[in-house]
């Protein structure tokens, strides 16, 4: 019997080795006790293929325990990397190409934007048509219909171009030569038209400040060439020019202040050079490309009453400065107003896949209540808000430029005459552009015309007649970047709208990425370290010691 309980105890010590040392087929227990030696054939083969101890305790390896997490988090930690230099440079980098491109500059985009815009640009003209020229001079309201468009193709062309020795500003004399578009316009340019007499508003204009007598006499100088309140006119005379003998006797009168004896609304804009602008080309300071240094030889202008006034602020019109933002107005300077303006933020919207600013004409431009316009006012008290006077700039003729229809300005001056319909989808003057570069995708400027009819006792034409504005013409030059330019800046700015969302995109799956691996190998880590230290607890009269006795 006590061999067969011996034999039991050993067989239990025995299960108990291969539970705590599977690999090992010999134990030598230790503090005394005899060693016990199980197969030998099998001691000498499990002594020769199970590990060392040094081996089993050697450092924890991550890419060895598994190779998929540890590509993960090499990819992941560079995609950071990646992500943060976007997140650094992509801004500054994009800022310093368009720097380069945009400048004025020969061999240059903004050399070759400025001097021949890639767009399709064509004015439209619609005409105020007076269709009861008898009953306004006997004091009745106008009654007018407006007639258009008569659209007319425009082709820029910047001449005499010279730049300084460090090329950092450069003057040209710009011209646009007008093409009758017959196929775009709503019939031909020999239609008659009636219209307000525009030489005899410039004679009136000045007649009011003369004697009485002299009133008189000029009167009688009316009277004997037949001159009428309202003039018969094809469109074509009204845009080109017609001859009128009220310009002939003022071109003798005062030689070398009329260029010649003809009217025209589009005269002095059709082939002409009588401007001349200095400009910078934003070589040094990108923020300042295409802004008017002077107009005409001078820095300021001299038509307006406060200097404020007669600033030039802004560009000519061409390009503009790159990264717009939606609190800053957009500056620029009119020929046709004869006075630097603003555009103000108007709404975001997208242009296919492209965000667009759209940029307005506000009320408060031609608001002339307000402290920043009353020098726009000259010396006399303004007529109201909404309108402009540009009698000073333009040889005297008390003309006013407005919104068409006179869109945002006082009610009155749409009562004084029948016709006005302002409707802010029409009239109002939007410029469109991608904020990243400035570029205009599309413009309409739209602008009035009108002439002051003055009350005047001492002339028969005008005795009878209320005192108002009346408007002649307006138009809207209209501008649309032609299809390859549009398609091609499309593609960019969509490429650069995708990297300024990876810049923020990528970091941050990187970054969680990291994250995750970097636990996951952690934890793999340690619990390899605990079944490793497990593994190697000794046993305690052969129990293991976390399992107890």
């Amino acid at each position: 019997m006590a061999n067969i309980d011996d034999k039991e105890s050993t067989e239990s010590k025995r299960r108990l080795i291969e539970r705590s040392y599977p690999s090992n087929d010999i134990f030598k227990e230790k503090g005394g006790i005899t060693s016990l030696q199980f197969h030998k054939d099998d001691d000498q083969k499990s002594h020769n293929d199970s590990p060392d101890t040094l081996s089993e305790m050697s450092p924890f390896k991550p890419f060895r325990t598994n190779c998929k997490c540890s590509v993960c988090f090499i990819l992941s930690f560079l995609g950071l990397i990646l992500g943060i230099i976007l997140l650094v440079l992509l801004d500054p980098l994009v800022n310093n190409i368009l720097a380069q491109k945009m400048a004025i500059v020969q061999n240059r985009e903004g050399r070759r934007f400025w001097q021949n815009p890639p767009a399709t640009i064509h004015r439209k003209m619609y005409i105020w048509h007076c269709t009861n020229p008898i009953a306004v001079k006997n004091g009745a309201i106008p009654e007018l219909v407006e007639r258009g468009p008569y659209v007319y193709r425009e082709e820029w062309n910047r001449s005499s171009i010279t730049y300084n020795d460090g090329l950092d500003r450069l003057s040209y004399i710009p011209s646009t030569t007008l093409y009758f578009d017959r196929n775009q316009s709503i019939g031909p340019d020999d239609e008659y038209v009636s219209v307000i007499n525009v030489p005899l508003m410039a004679m009136a204009y000045e007649v009011q400040f003369y004697s009485k007598e002299m009133q008189e006499g000029i009167n009688f100088f009316i009277e004997l060439l037949e001159t009428q309140l309202f003039v018969n006119v094809t469109v074509k005379q009204l845009m080109e020019g017609y001859t009128d003998a009220l310009i002939e006797i003022a071109s003798k009168v005062k030689p070398g202040v009329l260029k010649d004896d003809k009217f025209g609304i589009l005269q002095a804009r059709n082939t002409s050079y009588y401007q001349n602008f200095t400009i910078q080309t934003g070589i040094n300071d990108i923020t300042q490309v295409a802004k008017i240094i002077t107009f005409n030889g001078v820095s300021t202008l001299n038509y307006w009453s406060t200097p404020q006034a007669n600033m030039l602020n802004g560009t000519d019109g061409s390009l503009f400065p790159p990264n717009l933002k939606k609190d800053k107005k957009v500056y620029s300077y009119s020929a046709d107003m004869c006075r630097s303006y603003y555009l103000s933020f108007l709404r975001e919207r997208k242009d296919g896949y492209v965000t667009l600013y759209d940029y307005h004409l506000s009320a408060d431009v031609f608001n002339m209540s307000r402290e920043e316009n009353r020098g726009f006012c000259g010396h006399d008290p303004c007529l109201g808000d909404g309108v402009l006077n540009i009698s000073t700039c333009y040889l005297g003729v008390w003309g006013f430029i407005s919104s068409p229809h006179f869109f945002q300005a006082d009610e009155k001056f749409r009562q004084d005459v029948h016709g006005m319909q302002p409707n802010k989808n029409k009239h109002a003057f939007i410029m469109s552009f991608d904020p990243v570069t400035s570029v205009p995708f599309d413009v309409n400027v739209r602008l009035q015309l009108s002439f002051y009819m003055p009350n005047i006792k001492t002339l028969d034409l005008l005795k009878s007649v209320k005192p108002i504005i009346m408007p002649i013409v307006w138009f809207d030059d209209e501008a649309r970047l032609t299809p390859k330019i549009h398609s091609l800046l499309s593609i960019i700015l969509v490429s650069l709208d995708v990297a300024s969302y990876i810049k923020f995109i990528l970091p941050s799956i990187s970054l969680l990425l990291v994250t995750i691996t970097s636990l996951y190998i952690f934890f793999q880590w340690r619990r390899s370290r605990r079944e490793l230290l497990n593994s190697k607890v000794p046993l305690v009269n052969g129990v293991n010691e976390n399992e107890g006795v």
